[in-house]
């Protein structure tokens, strides 16, 4: 039952990571149909994001207050709306409106599979959608028989089909785990005067309580009781309500969890950039990609993704026996960022190497390969690596740690590529320059919180 719950809940991240941020290659379609200049098209994206992000303000005390089940299927129905109105919208200030409609449904893929189960492969199916779903966009924008409006069709089937799954088979794994309901009673024996003293009589029957043994976690199944769409709202609702949304605000300023952040900004962002820019570069000469190869370039991002996946959590885990035996066998939680040097080093050539490709009209290989490649690689290795850390370090705030991580990284991206990039000079080309410094600074911080760990 576990793996069948994680697989509906990674189906469901899946579908609406990719339909929320698999825009670039419909762009040329956009402009076409509501005549829209850069800025325009970069907001399609970006208001995207930014509602994607402050959403889950709202998201973490509705799944604390209704349960994670009534909550998850509720922001699934707005997505379910929002791709109906994206496909029938008929100018860009309505199709705009959609998207921050689209970016609020999608919210609850960031932060509730972390609540259900604090793991790490639901940050990496949303990596997988936004790589994905720019392959299945490009092609059905390509085909002449369908058009940009069908693959928000498509996104609203497969959201009905995430629906039912979640309804069938997603039980609620939010209720109140009451630690004191059948306390151990121990009596502590008494002191003995002295060696000679008898020590006293223990009654097993008064020391320890005859209740039965709760059962061993992971065993069991769900009750029928946790299939139930509605369930009484938890009595402490205040307080959850007054507490997951101040507790965001309070934990950003946590070295941890606030390194965290920034370290996944970075390196998202970078991918980001490449994101939107990858029509406009890849479409002009002299690549002269059309819509469906520029979706067909997302596969370096998906490729690089993977081999971070399978290189990361073994070298870090090899990082960490290391440090481990070296410090007399005490295991800390630091020591296994030490594993985010190598990422560090390759982002740095992802950059470099990506910057001049487009600068110089190098070959395209050159730019899928170390430009895309390379940053699929570094964004789901070192983005694993920090949010796992900052996770096991704050576990009790999974949900929150989440939040925080997704609004400084929407945040930045929202401004650095749809405010400052378009001043700069124009989301087609950009300073390549300026974007090389920014995420070099980006991984000077990440430096600083592997060198914090050690003082």
């Amino acid at each position: 039952m576990t793996v069948l719950v994680i697989m509906t809940q990674l189906v469901a991240v899946f579908v609406l990571t990719a339909s929320a941020l698999s825009m670039s290659p419909m762009f040329p379609a956009f402009s076409e149909s509501f005549d829209l200049n850069n800025t325009q098209l970069l907001l399609i994206t970006g208001v995207c994001i930014l509602s994607f992000a402050y959403a889950n303000l709202i998201v973490v005390p509705c799944s604390n207050i209704f349960g994670r089940r009534l909550t998850f299927l509720v922001f699934l129905s707005i997505s379910f709306a929002s791709y109906i109105w994206e496909a029938l919208a008929s100018s860009y200030t309505s199709f705009i409106v959609a998207r921050v409609v689209n970016g609020a449904g999608a919210a609850a893929c960031e932060t509730i599979p972390m609540q259900t189960v604090a793991d790490i492969f639901f940050f990496t199916a949303a990596s997988f959608g936004s790589f994905l779903g720019p392959v299945i966009s490009g092609n059905i924008t390509q085909s002449t028989r369908f058009g940009w409006r069908s693959f928000f069709w498509l996104s609203m089937a497969m959201t009905c089909f995430n629906f039912i799954t979640i309804l069938l088979c997603s039980p609620e794994t939010k209720y109140h785990r009451d630690h004191a309901a059948n306390p151990l009673r121990h009596t502590p024996p008494e002191a003995m005067e002295s060696p000679t003293d008898v020590s006293p009589t223990v009654d097993s029957k008064e020391t320890y309580s005859t209740q039965p043994l709760p059962p061993k976690p992971g065993t069991g199944s769900p009750s029928s009781a946790q299939f139930k769409i509605w369930r009484i709202p938890d009595m402490r609702w205040k307080a959850f309500l007054l507490r997951d949304l101040l507790t965001p605000f309070r934990i950003c300023l946590y070295p941890i969890i606030f390194w965290a952040a920034v370290t996944v900004s970075g390196v998202a962002n970078f991918v980001l950039f490449w994101n939107l820019t990858e029509s406009s570069v890849l479409g002009a000469p002299p690549y002269n990609f059309n819509a469906s190869e520029v979706g067909y370039s997302n596969f370096a991002f998906l490729i690089g993704c993977i081999v971070g996946l399978v290189t990361a959590g073994p070298l870090s885990d090899w990082v960490a026996v290391k440090a481990t035996q070296r410090n007399r066998g005490i295991y800390e939680a630091e020591m296994r960022l030490l594993a985010l040097i190598p990422p560090a080093g390759i982002l740095l050539l992802s950059v470099l190497v990506g910057a001049f490709a487009i600068h110089d009209l190098w070959p395209w290989p050159v730019l899928l390969i170390f430009g895309y490649g390379l940053s699929g690689l570094v964004v789901s290795a070192m983005s694993s690596i920090a949010v796992a850390y900052a996770m096991d370090s704050y576990k009790p705030v999974s949900g929150e740690i989440m939040a925080v991580v997704t609004i400084v990284r929407n945040t930045c991206g929202f401004i650095g590529f749809d405010v400052w990039a378009v001043g700069v000079g124009g989301a087609d080309v950009l300073s390549r320059e300026e974007v090389a410094d920014v995420d070099e600074e980006f991984e000077c911080t990440s430096v600083w919180g592997w060198i914090r760990g050690f003082i």
